[in-house]
């Protein structure tokens, strides 16, 4: 199934600002912020993005990661994959996926490693 059809099958309307947030989020290597985004978008209104996120997440089109700071950081993605958050410089890096962590009678939806990166460490 394409995104696309994802975000028509979940009863979203696919409108010119979702289409924008979904194809700038695609070329993203790691999750941005709301401030990062609009340095991509500076026309973006604030609450048409967040309403847009909290919808795509609802359905898990996008997933979403809160830093330490209480910033919400947003990736495109349909796998869950392990995140590090840096407690230093508060960076937030997709790590390599590792085999799926399974506990019976759990629903696992994120996995966060937290401690200081490899820059912060020298």
């Amino acid at each position: 199934m394409t995104l696309n059809e994802k975000i028509t099958r979940n009863g979203f309307r696919l409108t010119a600002p979702r289409k924008k947030i979904l194809s700038i989020l695609a070329i993203q290597q790691q999750p941005i912020s709301f401030d990062e985004y609009t340095l991509l978008d500076p026309t973006i209104d604030k609450s048409t993005f967040y309403r847009t996120m909290q919808s795509f997440e609802s359905v898990r089109i996008i997933n979403g990661i809160e830093s330490d700071t209480g910033k919400r950081y947003f990736e495109l993605t349909e796998t869950i994959h392990p995140h590090f958050i840096c407690q230093h410089c508060h960076s937030i890096v997709c790590l390599p996926s590792q085999p799926p962590i399974a506990l019976q009678g759990y629903s696992i939806e994120s996995v966060i490693y937290k401690g200081v990166c490899p820059q912060c460490l020298k």
